[in-house]
């Protein structure tokens, strides 16, 4: 096995074996990877002629096209820092993360509504469109640096919502992003021949899995647009005339898929791994899926915050997790090279198959929040139970269980009420409700009207549009004791979806707030 001390390396080794391969092949034609090396060499060389340099912050409104992609691996060989920006963010989230992350100038590969750009510019940031660049004065050959880069060097940041209000830019290094590759592109056996859909959109940690394990396993990178996303049939259409292979998505859009009825025994009949995360996956959707797939393709639930480098557990999906209709599937093993530990409330270990908090720690652990220390300091803390050395946990506020030699999900230490004296998991409720036969999907909240009382409300999109709410609480009751059911179930077209693809519980807050 080699050793690669950045990325950059890492990615020199691999394009000398596979430069005419094809690393790029959508609606913009194909690259390989060679010109895929040479554009990110020009813009390179274009960054440092602009002043970038190591550590340096560059953002980029990335809508998977090419230039874009060539913009990361530029900033990678440059070890400055990438973060990618969502175009749709509000104007007022997208102002407290460029002022977090103070970038030294902002890419763009399309067209920015007029008051992000006023913004920007008002704002004293540099602004430049990738589109209006030109490519022929800059040379095809990788800089000369006069610096190092090391493992330690940030890679990216990936901004995730944060429970003050205040996003959380996670900080990803090189050496996290080497550790990660060199785990996923063995587990799932990726080789030239592979064509990886690029379903999330680039600022959501999903993107990690497909844009590293494809370009730095050899295998290519099938950029998915928005608008096709948005079109159930022409979604399926394109990934199956791309002839994709691997497929990585939230569970809601395979869910969707399902609900839709377009996706059958006969799709996608070049997948081999269909592999999903982020939120739990309905089981009776899921034993529909694993019905039309698990005889050619691998399903595998996958686990990880975005501050542990995307992926930091898997299990793949076999007909024994289907005895138990009422559960989530496993979080499966923690991947090898990474560790864990389950503690209390009072940071000791608990016993073995006790529900406690998930702490993770090892070489894929994010180095914290970018310029945000006090926040670091309280989600990365001193292993407990390690007093010799420094060993850093990260408290992922997942509650779980080992059982079977795996780990299961329980709910989450945020959501976790306490609701006429009981101490109650949301999640549960959620899981009899997908357990459901006539439930698409579901979510539950609590609304809490003052300090000692609240309401456990339901959120349900059914299949049978002539279900009642007594209807599906007669159903919970055969589930659930009586202090677990929820005071209202609301029935919904369609439940709402936030831009990563995930059920948007702050939407269905306020759904709420009309109510009461």
């Amino acid at each position: 096995m080699c050793y690669f001390e950045n990325l950059s390396a890492c990615w020199t080794f691999h394009l000398q074996q596979r430069q005419e391969n094809i690393a790029l092949d959508g609606k913009e034609g194909v690259w390989s990877y060679q010109q895929l090396d040479a554009r990110s060499n020009q813009l390179a060389h274009w960054l440092l002629r602009n002043g970038i340099r190591k550590g340096d912050v560059v953002g980029i409104f990335n809508r998977k096209r090419y230039i874009s992609y060539a913009a990361m691996l530029a900033c990678i060989k440059l070890g400055a820092i990438y973060v990618n920006l969502d175009i749709q963010n509000p104007l007022m989230r997208f102002s407290r993360i460029i002022e977090q992350c103070s970038p030294s100038i902002i890419l763009d590969d399309g067209e920015l509504p007029d008051s992000v750009q006023s913004f920007i510019t008002t704002s004293g940031y540099r602004f430049f469109s990738l589109l209006l660049i030109d490519f022929s004065t800059y040379p095809v050959d990788m800089p000369v640096l006069n610096y190092s880069l090391t493992g330690h060097a940030i890679a990216y940041i990936m901004y995730t919502s944060g429970s003050t209000g205040l996003p959380k830019g996670v900080a990803i290094s090189h050496a996290n992003l080497l550790s990660f590759i060199g785990w996923s592109v063995p587990h799932f056996e990726v080789c030239d021949q592979d064509k990886f859909a690029q379903l999330s959109p680039m600022y959501f940690d999903n993107s990690v899995f497909d844009f590293y394990t494809a370009l730095f396993g050899g295998g290519c990178l099938v950029p998915v647009a928005h608008e096709t996303l948005t079109d159930p049939v022409m979604l399926l259409r394109y990934v199956t005339d791309m002839r994709c292979t691997i497929w990585f998505s939230v569970p809601s859009l395979l869910v969707y898929l399902l609900s839709m009825k377009v996706l059958t025994h006969n799709s996608l009949p070049d997948l081999r791994v269909c592999a999903f995360g982020g939120e739990g996956f309905p089981k009776r959707a899921l034993k529909k899926l694993f019905s039309m797939f698990s005889s050619r393709a691998r399903l595998v639930n996958v686990y990880g915050p975005s501050e542990c480098t995307c992926i930091c557990s898997c299990h793949d999906i076999a007909d024994h997790d289907f005895e138990d209709m009422h559960t989530l599937s496993p979080l499966g093993k923690i991947n090898p090279n990474f560790d864990y530990v389950i503690l209390d409330e009072t940071s000791k270990s608990v016993p073995y198959g006790e529900i406690g908090e998930l702490c993770l720690f090892g070489p894929n652990l994010s180095v914290g929040y970018y310029n945000d220390m006090a926040r670091t300091a309280q989600q990365f803390v001193q292993h407990p139970q390690i007093v010799s050395y420094h060993e850093r946990i990260y408290k992922t506020g997942d509650l779980v269980y080992e059982r079977n030699s795996m780990l299961w999900f329980s709910g989450r230490t945020d959501n976790q009420i306490k609701h006429m004296g009981y101490r109650i998991e949301l999640e549960e409720i959620e899981a009899a409700l997908h357990s459901l036969d006539f439930v698409q999907q579901c979510a539950v909240i609590y609304h809490r009207v003052r300090e000692q009382h609240g309401f456990i409300i339901g959120f349900v999109q059914a299949a049978d549009s002539q279900l009642t709410e007594s209807d599906i609480k007669r159903h919970l009751a055969e589930l659930l004791p009586a202090y677990m059911l929820p005071n209202q179930i609301m029935l919904l077209e369609n439940l709402p979806k936030n831009a990563n693809g995930k059920v948007d519980k702050m939407m269905l807050f306020g759904v709420l707030k009309k109510l009461f």
